[in-house]
């Protein structure tokens, strides 16, 4: 029996919050106009409000929004509510932005109107929220604009904008390529109004991929990966020696050390396993060079990989974001827990998230807050009344009324294995025609509690969807992640296998209607799934789907061969091309192609470097001659997946009309 996890407890107190009246500076006029029929456009389009920033005195609050066709930035004045629209591209988007101070933004570029492999760099650009003052930091790829700019691929440091930086400043991560297929990077102190740059990372450890700065914004760790080795390196300050703290390897991903943050007084914290199976937050004390023996935050079955929230000064820990059966923040700081159990008793079964001002911390808090059902919608919290108002929504086009509800839960497969998944129905009682979707990977966490278009839209057609986490995935443990080594096509297959046949007992799932679906790895599992199981998956849907193992080592020119992973870790994962030959040819959707004769739905990106066209070409060709029912198509300027809307809706009329053929009831 398929079983449900009850989503994690919060400490209680009494909420005297309100939820107040809709008041949204950021709307034009008729955005929150009815929609009739839920067109799959509705679905796929950019968010009409997205990336809320509240400035570092909560005064102004910047977003990304729709203006001239085109996603630009818009500033809020929070007392006046009056807003002013900061850039008016017309030839691009904005793709991200941030404060660097009170008075400047910081942001980057894409281009909607291009696929995702037609991109031509994100770029780094400032401007002040007035709209003055617009400059280029870094240049685009193939738009060069002066050589005083930092190079293409430069960009924010994950600590550029904490406290401690003089006022126009930020902290930038340059990559470099280091040839033998290494890559390394270096941090420079940029200056946002002059766009000079400083080197912070000289003398620091060769062939660095990551690095860690402290309060004073001095690099403290780093992280090096030479062949198949991690080290991870501390220096005490800016004048001792580095020394390597933690040393591993991939065939041992318990004793991994991910260094995370600095507290004012140098303080380092981790993510570690530290003998468990799942990570967890520790400090690491450098006088007796180890861990410290209790975890600042655990929690059993799922891994805490990161997330700290401190004070403005760097003094506290406050709190930890974790992503469990739905996202949430364990506060350690009291105050913010009481606020926290607040909004979550004013705003019920969502993910409220809370954005706190960097130097005003005891006025507004912006409440990012979205659900299953809900796309997403924006709230500022007064503490001192109490008072919640919200002041804008992400897709109003969207009604949550008609949205459905994503559930959590733990399956147990033929060997014991308990696989986490996510399961959404549409309305009525099953058995329901069933989709199993997975998004790829397959090491990383392929399932996350939110509002997922592709799962609402297949759920308005009448279609439940199930998505598994089988074994090899990750952010669940050890124990999941080490049993999918060497288990494409294998028990990795069969727990999907073996989780639809439980729906498939438990009357959720029609037996004769199930269709399997995927992206890259997702779409390996599906062409393996046709194969391996041809009486229970009654037809599939692949984009950008790896079809052979072998492909993953002999397609030279994917992103992931251009480092070291294809010769030290992609081996202890897939299996060895040369000893593992004959279970490469078994687990090979093309080299069993005989064994497909149902209908499939392939389509790719024709500048894919993740998942290169050759790997929809040979399955295509391999399919020809005996399974007349293949439908094919390649996005010539996508890449991994599909970027443009035009592309979006497109691809999903095709899975609409193709699931409608061939799921039809039968009998």
């Amino acid at each position: 029996m398929i079983s449900s996890l009850p989503t994690i407890s919060r400490r209680s107190v009494v909420a005297t919050a309100f939820l107040g009246p809709a008041l949204s500076p950021f709307a034009w006029a008729d955005e929150a106009a009815p929609v009739a029929v839920l067109d799959i456009k509705s679905f796929f389009r950019a968010p009409q409000l997205s990336s809320l920033r509240l400035s570092p005195d909560g005064r102004n609050i910047a977003a990304l929004r729709e203006y001239k066709d085109r996603i630009n930035i818009t500033v809020v004045n929070v007392a006046t509510r009056k807003p002013l629209i900061v850039t008016s591209f017309t030839d691009g988007d904005v793709a991200s932005l941030s404060w660097v101070n009170n008075e400047r933004l910081i942001f980057t570029m894409i281009d909607r109107e291009r696929g995702g492999g037609d991109q031509v760099g994100s770029g780094l650009f400032v401007i002040d929220r007035d709209g003055s003052n617009f400059k280029s930091m870094v240049e685009r790829s193939l738009l060069t604009e002066g050589e005083k700019l930092l190079p293409a691929g430069t960009s924010l440091h994950g600590r550029a904008l904490a406290g401690g930086l003089p006022t126009d400043d930020v902290v930038v991560e340059v990559p470099s390529f280091q040839g033998k297929g290494r890559f390394a990077s270096n941090l420079y102190r940029l200056n946002t109004a002059t766009g000079r740059s400083t080197l912070m990372t000289l003398g620091g450890p060769a062939n660095t991929q990551s690095w860690v700065i402290d309060r004073s914004n001095i690099v403290r760790a780093a992280t090096v990966t030479v062949e198949d080795t991690t080290s991870v390196y501390l220096r005490d300050s800016e004048q001792a020696p580095w020394r390597v703290i933690f040393k591993f390897g991939p065939a041992e991903p318990t004793a991994a050390v991910v260094p995370l943050a600095f507290d004012v007084a140098g303080k380092l914290y981790v993510s570690a396993y530290a003998g468990s199976d799942t990570a967890a937050i520790y400090g690491f004390d450098a006088k007796t060079g180890a861990l410290e023996s209790q975890p600042v935050f655990a929690i059993k079955g799922f891994d805490v990989t990161g997330g700290l929230r401190f004070s403005p000064d760097g003094a506290r820990l406050l709190g930890v974001d974790y992503d469990a059966d739905r996202p949430s923040t364990y506060w350690i700081d009291d105050a913010l827990a009481k606020v926290q159990v607040l909004v979550d008793q004013a705003i019920p079964d969502h993910v409220n998230q809370l954005q706190l001002p960097l130097t005003n911390a005891e006025s507004l808090i912006l409440v990012s807050s979205y659900s299953d059902r809900d796309p997403g919608r924006f709230l500022l919290l007064d503490r001192q009344t109490n008072k919640l108002e919200q002041i804008a929504q992400s897709r109003p086009w969207m009604p949550v009324e008609r949205m459905r509800p994503t559930s959590f839960l733990r399956y147990a497969t033929r060997d014991g294995m308990l696989i986490p998944a996510q399961l959404t129905t549409p309305v009525g009682q099953g058995p329901f025609p069933l989709v199993v979707l997975h998004y790829g990977g397959p090491w990383v966490r392929p399932i996350e509690w939110r509002w997922d278009p592709h799962v609402q839209f297949l759920v308005s057609r009448g279609y439940a969807v199930f998505m598994p986490a089988p074994r090899a995935s990750t952010g669940f443990g050890v124990k999941l992640f080490k049993a999918g080594w060497k288990q494409w096509g294998l028990g990795m297959q069969d727990d999907v296998t073996d989780g639809v046949r439980q729906l498939i007992k438990d009357g959720i799932a029609d037996p004769r209607r199930v269709c399997i679906a995927g992206a890259s790895y997702g779409g390996y599992l599906t062409m393996m799934g046709l194969a391996k199981e041809p009486s229970l998956f009654r037809c599939g849907i692949n984009w950008v789907g790896v079809t052979d193992p072998s492909f993953m080592f002999s397609v030279t020119w994917t992103d992931f061969n251009r480092v070291d992973a294809a010769r030290f870790t992609l081996p202890l994962l897939i299996g060895d091309p040369d000893k593992d030959k004959e279970q490469f040819k078994r687990t090979s959707p093309v080299e069993r192609a005989a064994d497909i004769t149902q209908p499939v739905l392939m389509a790719y990106g024709g500048l894919d470097n993740r998942v290169p066209l050759i790997n929809g070409e040979k399955m295509r060709a391999a399919l020809a001659s005996h399974n007349k029912k293949v439908e094919w198509v390649v996005y010539a300027d996508e890449g991994h997946g599909w970027l443009k809307v035009a592309n979006n809706v497109d691809f999903w009329t095709r899975v609409e009309k193709f699931l409608a053929e061939n799921m039809k009831a039968i009998g």
